[in-house]
């Protein structure tokens, strides 16, 4: 019993509230005298308790000469009308609470990762840009070492589905076998290469509010940095960088 009485307290109910109506719903109707009686609850929190209830749709008020008597509803119908109440009220403060949420001062974040599952999370993370663009440095760092080659696959899969379009700044040595034979701009793919002396070890990938490092094969780890300013200065370098490239 003790555990029903949780799950029912679980959906809104105070402990009271729960006892009362598990009580109801045994003896199928009750005066206030009985339910106080059954449950040990003292009367003038009985009464509370049966208000709460009535307002919540669970139980039911009736009147026999005079005197009153209290009885559950359907369990069924009134524990999905409870729900219903509260998808109600979600749905009518989540607006609300959304314009309200991150409208404090935002802290620049760092977030680390160490190991395989965390650094396929944190490239997974580039196909939820708003800005359905981003941009990466790369050139002796081929990221299926580290993240697997099937998963890099079905990245590049879903983010041409998602229509994301990619900048990638490179060497002329970066050839990786699933661009093999491909035609970058059916990929939404822009390609341009760094000179040869020009070696940059890490995976570099900017976009929206974020700047994402892999580091190279021997370190093996990532972070990413959220910051706006921060994003908005690696931008501006890379574009720099971009439209002196070769193509």
């Amino acid at each position: 019993m003790e555990n029903i009485e949780g799950k029912i307290e679980s959906l809104g109910l105070s402990e009271k509230e729960a006892m009362v109506y598990i009580a109801l719903l045994k003896a199928k109707e009750a005066t206030v005298i009985q339910l106080a009686r059954v449950t040990g609850i003292k009367r003038t929190s009985i009464y509370h308790c049966l208000e709460s209830l009535i307002e919540k749709g669970l139980i039911m008020k009736i009147m026999k000469e005079d005197k009153a008597f209290y009885l559950a509803e359907d369990p069924k119908v009134s524990l999905d009308g409870l729900l219903r109440q509260k998808k109600t009220i979600i749905d009518a403060i989540v607006p609300e609470l959304k314009n309200m949420f991150g409208t404090g001062a935002f802290q620049p974040e760092i977030k680390i990762y160490h190991n395989m599952n965390g650094m396929r999370k944190m490239i997974s993370d580039s196909l939820s840009t708003k800005e359905k663009v981003y941009r990466y440095y790369i050139s002796d760092l081929h990221v299926e070492d580290l993240v697997g080659e099937d998963f890099m696959d079905d990245f590049v899969r879903q983010r041409i589905k998602l229509g994301v379009k990619v900048f990638s700044l490179r060497t002329f040595s970066y050839r990786p076998a699933r661009e093999k034979d491909v035609i970058h701009s059916k990929e939404f793919r822009e390609v341009r290469f760094f000179p040869e002396n020009v070696v940059i070890k890490p995976y570099i990938s900017i976009y929206d509010d974020k700047v994402m490092v892999v580091s190279s094969k021997e370190e093996k780890f990532g972070f990413v940095i959220q910051s706006k300013s921060f994003a908005d200065a690696q931008k501006a370098i890379f574009d720099m960088v971009w439209n002196s490239a070769a193509i």
